[in-house]
């Protein structure tokens, strides 16, 4: 009787074994990889660290082309991020209310925070989207607090998980795997040669990352957010442009770079791609870049929720009024 109860858990073992190697996590389409619904690229991938990384070994010892297992990759360098910002990923979904995802909204800037201010030398991309972040995360919550503008915060919500899903993974994969790691994400196919090459020298990237951001990341998302017909997108998104203010100290606001007849009020609309990037690229990054490593961390040490508050709407109702003060630097209220 015990030979024969041994004889079973050996085969028992053995089928679960088997069970466990059959996985097949290759060819899988990135079903969100906009980062608009709950979760990872995929429904059908793990998110325990170990799995993944006993799953890529078996995939790389094989010989197989990264391209096979593109979504496991990524799926990875997501999961290793959003451990190291202390966020959840298979429960982070921005179809809920920006309310109930502020402490996810907030975890992701604060660990941009963290890698800027670990790396000052070398990951200065973070500590431009630490300090631009909280007029973007205001957005998120005073859009979400008006029932017919919910809509509006989802996306926002959905492009600030996209670029942790894009430049996060890639931060995550270059801390912890150096550049062979980044190299691998690009013959999977999920960065091109231009982002690599970037992260030969990282401190000098800030223009390339961010032209990634806005030229790829989430321009799609963008032109869907002006395209949207009830509410009007083009309304909406043109009211963002004029509420924006400038939280890089020597920027510009949309008004001040581009004034519509001279007055007050902007003459692009931020969601179109080309006027954004024009906006950003000769406005807002060189601003940025003129800062000194003292004036990033000045800002950046500063605690994320007292920043945000001072780009909520309640406290800038004389901002947002286009004809005071346009001829000066946008500054939140104190």
């Amino acid at each position: 009787m015990r030979v024969l109860m041994v004889v079973a858990a050996l085969v028992l073992g053995s089928m679960g074994a088997t069970k466990a190697e059959t996985v097949d996590y290759l060819d899988l389409p990135l079903v969100n990889g906009n980062g608009e619904q709950r979760g990872g690229v995929h429904p059908d991938l793990p998110y325990d660290r170990a799995t993944i990384e006993q799953a890529l070994a078996a995939y790389r010892a094989r010989g197989l082309a990264p391209v096979r297992f593109k979504a496991l990759l990524w799926q990875y360098w997501i999961v290793r991020a959003a451990e190291d910002a202390g966020v959840r990923l298979s429960e982070w979904d921005p179809q809920r209310p920006a309310e109930q995802n502020r402490s996810v909204i907030f975890a992701v800037y604060d660990f941009y925070a963290k890698l800027y201010l670990t790396h000052p030398d070398s990951l200065r991309w973070m500590g431009f989207a630490n300090i631009g972040a909280p007029a973007f995360a205001a957005g998120m919550l005073d859009l979400g607090s008006v029932p017919e503008l919910r809509w509006f915060s989802t996306m926002l919500m959905a492009m600030q998980k996209h670029i942790f899903m894009d430049l996060g993974a890639m931060h995550a994969a270059y801390l912890h795997g150096g550049i062979e790691a980044v190299r691998e994400m690009r013959d999977a196919g999920l960065i091109d040669a231009e982002t690599t090459a970037a992260w030969a020298d990282p401190a000098q990237a800030v223009m390339e990352f961010s032209s990634r951001e806005q030229n790829l990341v989430i321009a799609g998302q963008f032109n869907r957010m002006r395209s949207r017909l009830l509410p009007p997108g083009e309304v909406v998104t043109y009211a963002i442009t004029v509420a924006g203010p400038m939280p890089v100290p020597g920027g510009r606001t949309p008004a001040q770079y581009r004034p519509l007849f001279g007055g007050p009020l902007p003459a692009f609309n931020y969601a179109d791609r080309e006027a954004r990037w024009d906006f950003l690229s000769n406005d807002t990054v060189p601003a940025y870049e003129r800062l000194s490593r003292d004036a990033v961390h000045r800002i950046v040490q500063r605690p994320f929720a007292d920043r945000v508050a001072e780009y909520r709407a309640a406290a800038r109702l004389l901002d947002l009024l286009p004809f005071r003060g346009s001829g000066v630097e946008s500054q939140p209220s104190k």
